[in-house]
């Protein structure tokens, strides 16, 4: 499911990662974030968000001391066009 989420809805910037999670109260993310963490040691924050129109929305950060956990756990699920969006 991690694989899926980052290869449609995540991007790699400065070299973490990203998942646009706006459509998910924050309450959720925060759920997500707390089974990220409890399930694979996977530490993550929300990164709040302020759009053109002043819509504020929060979306998940992965940390940089986290990365190469994620990509050990979710490489072996990523189509190889998607690579990228791991930073590799």
């Amino acid at each position: 499911m991690l694989a899926h989420l980052i290869m449609g809805d995540g991007f790699f910037y400065q070299g973490t990662i990203m998942l646009c999670t706006k459509s998910f109260s924050k309450e959720e993310q925060e759920l997500l974030i707390n089974a990220l963490q409890e399930n694979f040691g996977i530490k993550a924050t929300l990164n709040k968000r302020i759009s053109s129109t002043g819509i504020q929305s929060y979306r998940i950060r992965i940390s940089k001391k986290s990365m190469d956990k994620l990509v050990v756990l979710v490489k072996p699920y990523f189509i190889p066009e998607m690579l990228y969006k791991l930073g590799i």
